[in-house]
């Protein structure tokens, strides 16, 4: 599953981008949510993850007196960039004046408006290879002086510990290393959701969901916070009608 998040207030011709990435031939591994330009820092920090982000360059909020380097969408993709929270990043615009602006910063693709087909095309399945590449990666845990190195189907769940992460595996071991949740949070494939501040949950192995917390297949139960049950809830519907 792919987490898109599309930026629809500022975005030109938002709602023909929405129709285009729909109609992608894997729109239906597409999870894709839409907020306005204010809300992107907060959505984006408190999960669940996001894969992928579609940002306007110019934005609200703009000074009229800013230069080319400065326009609001660049000024986000970068704090993202060095706050370490960036997803992969297509910018939007309908100025052929941004498009060497935006090289400043980390991105994968930029779109000009009018949109063409076979340019959002090319843009969602350059986001699919990578993020099929990042899926496809294992993991180096190391625990007690050995690195495990771990496919990440094989993760039931990871548990933050401060310093330190719990990390469950479909074996039954259990591995504790020295970790960020955030940091494997980046690492993981779309599988995986923040169904609370100090867990990961890998939706392959949850067999039953409620507010009370998820049932994993190895019949643990991992928490949900109410702040994130309903988001948890529509991934979980997202990714089961996959």
């Amino acid at each position: 599953m792919c987490r898109i998040l599309l930026v629809e207030d500022a975005v030109p011709e938002a709602q023909a981008l929405r129709a285009l990435i729909e109609q992608h031939p894997c729109a239906g591994a597409i999870q894709l949510e839409s907020c306005t330009f204010s809300q992107v820092r907060k959505r984006i920090s408190q999960g669940p993850r996001v894969d992928a982000l579609f940002v306007p360059v110019d934005a609200p909020g703009d000074r009229p007196t800013c230069g080319l380097d400065e326009r609001a969408g660049i000024a986000l993709v970068r704090e993202l960039q060095d706050r370490g929270d960036l997803p992969l990043t297509v910018y939007c615009t309908t100025r052929a004046a941004y498009t060497s602006a935006v090289y400043g910063t980390e991105h994968q693709y930029l779109l000009l408006a009018p949109y063409s087909p076979t340019e959002a095309r090319n843009a969602l399945d350059k986001l699919f290879g990578l993020l099929g590449h990042r899926a496809a990666s294992p993991l180096a845990l190391r625990s007690n002086g050995t690195v495990h190195i771990v496919d990440p189907v094989d993760v039931v769940y990871v548990k933050s510990m401060g310093r330190k992460v719990l990390v469950k595996l479909s074996d039954g071991r259990l591995l504790e290393s020295y970790a960020a949740l955030s940091e494997l949070e980046q690492q993981l494939p779309g599988s995986f959701v923040r169904c609370h501040k100090s867990y990961l949950a890998n939706m392959e192995h949850v067999v039953q969901a409620s507010a009370d917390g998820l049932v994993m297949d190895c019949n643990e139960a991992v928490p949900v916070s109410q702040r994130q049950y309903r988001s948890v809830r529509d991934a979980l519907m997202s990714f089961s009608a996959l």
